[in-house]
């Protein structure tokens, strides 16, 4: 434990190098913000974040619709829904830089989108689509933006079908259910099934990933890919950040956080099988059966008998983008051997 939790603060130091070298890119620089170590997480949750309330990681246990209704429904107009209801409520709530220098009722933009979203999942979506389109503006080149043209910007912001494949690739619709799902459960009772789950998921499930990844690759779509996994990264920070500031003093954090790493790497895995289902060859579709498999069997462990072949394994650096893992190479060749 003491191993991975120095391995999670050296991810953190790689993510702020990246984050610096790709200055202006505001959605990267969110997205490849590692959870921090258990020796800083007191230094990282300042007063003001403690018992923070994220609604986007909370389950929706009153609505068993919420998937059919997602699929139902057209979801560049809901996403932009969300986006225009995140606008609404810095405009009525006022907007802050941050939870930490907020003041009454204001909301920092993040918080404006949690709260924006009633169907699982859209925060995070809509957030990351208008990100993306902050930067494709310049938004972000301007070291003297204000708050104000922030907000204005997401209230001009609208997301269409052809953004989302331009985003998250053409079989965007599977990656939207897939982050839908697991946000549907709600951060801590999915974390609860992970640690409840009997073995799910392929012992060479990364390798399958990296497999995956390298056809989308061949086939012009990095971008696409690297786009819907960072929807994944921007639920688990969330998230976890939330978690973290209502963690009880007493509790040890290397026993809070477990399986918190094999959660996310289940959620990646689905993610990966949604966005190549229907891009691959007959090899690699057997590889989307296999990399879908973990999510299923968490969803519902008593469906399917026990495998020897499966496994719980997991290495945190595997949650990581392939520039931040070697980065972190470069600067300890040992992080393989702790």
């Amino acid at each position: 434990m003491h191993a991975v939790a120095t391995r999670r603060a050296k991810f953190v130091a790689a993510g702020l190098i990246i984050a610096v070298a790709t200055a202006g890119a505001i959605g990267v620089s969110k997205i490849f913000a590692a959870r921090p170590s258990s020796a800083n997480v007191e230094e990282t949750i300042t007063k003001a974040e403690r018992g923070r309330h994220n609604p986007a990681c909370e389950p929706i246990p009153s609505r068993p619709d919420v998937a059919a209704l997602r699929r139902s429904s057209d979801a560049s107009v809901r996403l932009t829904n969300v986006v225009q209801t995140a606008a609404e409520l810095l405009r009525v709530n006022g907007a802050a830089w941050g939870t930490q220098v907020a003041v009454g009722t204001e909301l920092s933009i993040d918080e404006a989108f949690e709260n924006a979203g009633s169907i699982p999942g859209d925060a995070i979506v809509a957030e990351a689509e208008w990100l993306r389109q902050a930067q494709r503006d310049g938004l972000y080149d301007d070291a003297d933006r204000s708050l104000d043209s922030l907000i204005r910007h997401i209230e001009s912001t609208t997301i269409t079908d052809v953004d989302l494949a331009s985003h998250l690739g053409p079989n965007w619709p599977a990656v939207v259910d897939v982050v839908g799902t697991v946000a549907a459960i709600g951060f801590e009772e999915y974390v609860s099934k992970v640690r409840a789950s009997p073995p799910m998921r392929a012992a060479d499930a990364l390798d399958l990933r990296s497999a995956l990844r390298e056809n989308t690759v061949a086939l012009g779509l990095e971008a696409e890919w690297d786009g819907a996994q960072e929807l994944v990264a921007l639920y688990f920070q969330g998230c976890t950040s939330a978690a973290l500031s209502r963690r009880e003093a007493n509790l040890s954090v290397e026993d809070y956080i477990l399986d918190w790493d094999l959660a996310e790497a289940l959620a990646r895995d689905a993610v990966a099988a949604a966005f190549a289902a229907d891009l691959t060859s007959n090899e690699n579709r057997g590889r989307v059966e296999i990399l879908a498999r973990g999510l299923q069997i968490i969803q519902a462990p008593d469906e399917l008998g026990p495998n020897d072949r499966l496994t719980r394994s997991v290495d945190p650096n595997e949650n990581l983008h392939p520039d931040e893992v070697a980065l972190l190479e470069l600067e300890d060749p040992l992080i393989e051997g702790e």
